[in-house]
């Protein structure tokens, strides 16, 4: 049987509820009412631009995806993800959930997929910085659920298209203080969970897809962060294993998820 190499659907660094609206064209429509809260945003902003000015940084990533099954159920799956980023051009992730676990490459336009259990990968065409290849991602609607926090300006692409914005106040998260903040835009809403103090970092987000008709969610926990990371200068590039075959790429993996009866 001839082998395949699946993109996973969290490893395509998307779910369409997860681009947090990147495009323009919502701009146009200003008749929206807006009620935005200036703190939300100061808090969103004091959180996000630490990633913004970081040259390399790495976190892992905890996300649980709703999808339907074949009964209509709505079921949740969970993968690990481990993202390192250099800017522009550099991108590591370690995916692990469904399946076989991938390791996803990107160096300046160059990317690979590359499962090391089986010793499988494959050559991508990409773009030549993050930003691009993100925005590539998007036209062509493939979803990646830590989008916004790998883009250049995360504040800038989580704020183009807002209609509301509001701080729900402080809460817990296992016993760590948090900042509860809840945001509107054109076929989703989200909420965001910060970490403040001297040094404020995202802790978990958890969006829902208005667009779809069973409103799916997708949340993310985010889990060490390291905004001074100094990964290994090859951690970027994939240097093949001599025993190791290329396949074809099966495209995103959306499962179809079979459902038997309790009789």
């Amino acid at each position: 049987m001839k082998r395949q190499l699946f993109l996973p659907l969290a490893l395509v660094v998307v779910v369409p509820v997860f681009s947090l609206q990147d495009n323009s064209a919502g701009q146009s429509k200003k008749s929206q009412t807006q009620d935005i809260d200036p703190l939300a945003l100061q808090v969103l902003k004091a959180a996000t631009d630490p990633i913004r000015d970081a040259k390399t940084y790495s976190f892992r990533a905890f996300v649980g995806t709703e999808q339907l099954g074949t009964n209509g159920q709505v079921i949740t799956l969970f993968h690990v993800s481990d993202v390192t980023v250099q800017r522009p051009d550099k991108l590591h992730l370690d995916f692990a959930g469904q399946g076989q676990k991938v390791q996803f490459y990107f160096n300046a336009g160059l990317a690979a997929l590359y499962a090391p259990s089986e010793k499988l990968y494959s050559s991508l065409s990409a773009k030549a910085t993050i930003d691009a290849e993100l925005e590539d991602l998007a036209k062509r609607k493939v979803p990646v659920p830590v989008k916004n926090f790998l883009q250049s300006d995360p504040y800038k692409s989580l704020t183009q298209n807002l209609r509301s914005a509001y701080v729900i106040g402080m809460v817990k998260i296992f016993d760590q203080p948090v900042h509860h903040l809840a945001f509107t835009e054109p076929g989703a809403e989200w909420q965001l969970w910060v970490i403040g103090g001297d040094n404020p970092r995202v802790r978990r987000l958890q969006v829902i897809d208005r667009s779809e008709a069973y409103q799916p969610r997708v949340t993310v926990d985010f889990l060490d962060w390291n905004l001074k990371a100094t990964p290994a200068a090859d951690l970027f590039t994939f240097n093949k294993p001599a025993d190791a075959r290329e396949v074809p790429i099966l495209g995103v993996a959306t499962p179809t998820i079979q459902q038997s009866g309790g009789k």
